[in-house]
């Protein structure tokens, strides 16, 4: 089954439109339940009859949390990291608005290869601890050869890099995770999966697995239905604070690219004019190659 991937920030186009939400569909306020303890085999619905309630309820919801642990070639973050193998188990946590419009996505897989993200108002940030060795591995070989590492790594410790304040900045959301499941489960042969009903960590649930055991699918029983758990070969995720996850705030202590530039062209004695066409800004080839480590 295929999987999200390029999770460092490329667009999911024809994502759905969401539905408008008057109250709390997550909430089990007038819902008519079974009873937890008269409900049979029977009275659970199949996967089939239950998912595009499902796929309605959580599409339309503002804010969630999702976290899981993902393979680095799943990803396509083995192609991001030199260090790190693609059946390198990591973490990844999504979190915020479900559009990505104010939202945070983390990973981290193996010593050193992590990176946060994080959209607030239409600027995409960077955690400057992840970017350092992102930028260098990016870097016009004569510039590489000239800058150390550290020089970098210092700059922008305890920073945050700012991306493409013009508001055409995208970072993997939420929503584009949702879509992409959608998708497959529904083109995956799913009809016929029957479920049962479930107590887990105090909830009810529908829970969903596939013959070969392989996958499972933990769906919420009181309310709306909505994913909980998801869980396959390679990946696991839960879901959880559906509409009452907070969205992040805009961080302090920014620094942009061309400070960045800046800061190395003085560095190293260069002229840091664009107009000259002598500076590092010709060599590195300013933000095209940094929109190249963004997304990977």
């Amino acid at each position: 089954m295929m999987k999200p991937t390029a999770l460092t920030g490329l667009a999911i186009a024809g994502t759905l439109m969401l539905a408008s939400c008057g109250s709390n569909p997550f909430s089990d306020d007038g819902q008519d339940a079974p009873d937890p303890g008269t409900a049979s085999e029977a009275e659970v619905p199949s996967f089939a009859e239950i998912q595009d309630q499902m796929w309605e309820t959580m599409l339309a919801a503002e804010t969630v949390t999702i976290e899981g642990q993902v393979e680095a070639g799943e990803a396509d973050l083995d192609e991001l990291f030199d260090e790190i193998d693609e059946d390198t188990v990591g973490d990844i946590t999504i979190t915020g608005a479900l559009d990505g419009s104010d939202s945070e996505m983390s990973y981290a897989a193996g010593e050193g290869n992590t990176f946060t993200q994080r959209m607030v108002d239409g600027v995409e940030y960077f955690r400057g601890e992840d970017f350092g060795a992102l930028l260098y591995s990016e870097l016009d070989e004569d510039v590489a050869a000239a800058v150390e590492p550290g020089f970098i790594d210092e700059l922008v410790a305890d920073q945050w890099v700012e991306f493409s304040a013009d508001g055409s900045a995208s970072i993997f959301s939420a929503e584009d995770f949702l879509t992409i499941w959608q998708r497959e489960l529904r083109e995956a042969d799913l009809d016929d999966v029957a479920g049962a009903r479930e107590t887990r960590d105090g909830q009810e649930v529908y829970v969903y697995a596939e013959e070969d055991g392989e996958a499972e699918y933990v769906v919420a029983a009181d309310g709306q239905p909505h994913l909980l758990q998801l869980r396959d070969e390679d990946s696991s995720y839960t879901f959880a604070d559906w509409n009452s996850t907070e969205t992040p705030d805009e961080p302090e202590n920014v620094i942009t690219l061309d400070d960045i530039f800046d800061a190395i062209a003085e560095q190293q004695g260069w002229p840091t004019d664009q107009e000259t066409g002598d500076g590092p800004d010709d060599e590195v080839d300013d933000a095209e190659d940094v929109e190249d480590v963004e997304q990977g």
